[in-house]
């Protein structure tokens, strides 16, 4: 059963809404980066057909690029989980008979994993 907990957030009455805004671009960054891969690398040498599979490399992606390892790995676990996650959905909805293209290159503005106001305190 999958469990979503959810906590009031209030990042600007701690000073910490750039650091989440920083965080959040990472995790899109690495999103958009696994999209690349998978539609690259996944042929049979590399064997990227799968969400454990392609966590497995995030460590090289720490050393290559030193921005993701400013994020937690269990967060970038997650990131690589969801976007098998958003695969498996298009391919439930073409399964089903709907008319589906690929998943996105995410922009800024596209990849959002919360929203606040900035406003209300």
């Amino acid at each position: 059963m999958w469990y979503d907990y959810r906590f009031r957030a209030y990042p600007d009455r701690t000073g910490v809404t750039a650091e989440v805004e920083r965080h959040i671009d990472i995790h899109r960054q690495a999103y958009n980066h696994t999209r690349y891969e998978y539609s690259v690398l996944d042929t049979d040498e590399d064997n990227i057909g799968s969400a454990y599979q392609h966590q497995k490399r995030l460590t090289e992606w720490k050393d290559e690029w030193p921005v993701f390892s400013k994020v937690h790995s269990k967060a970038l676990q997650k990131t690589v989980e969801r976007f098998y996650d958003n695969l498996s959905n298009l391919s439930e909805k073409k399964q089903n008979g709907h008319k589906v293209g690929w998943l996105n290159w995410k922009s800024p503005s596209e990849y959002q994993s919360m929203t606040y106001s900035q406003s209300g305190f």
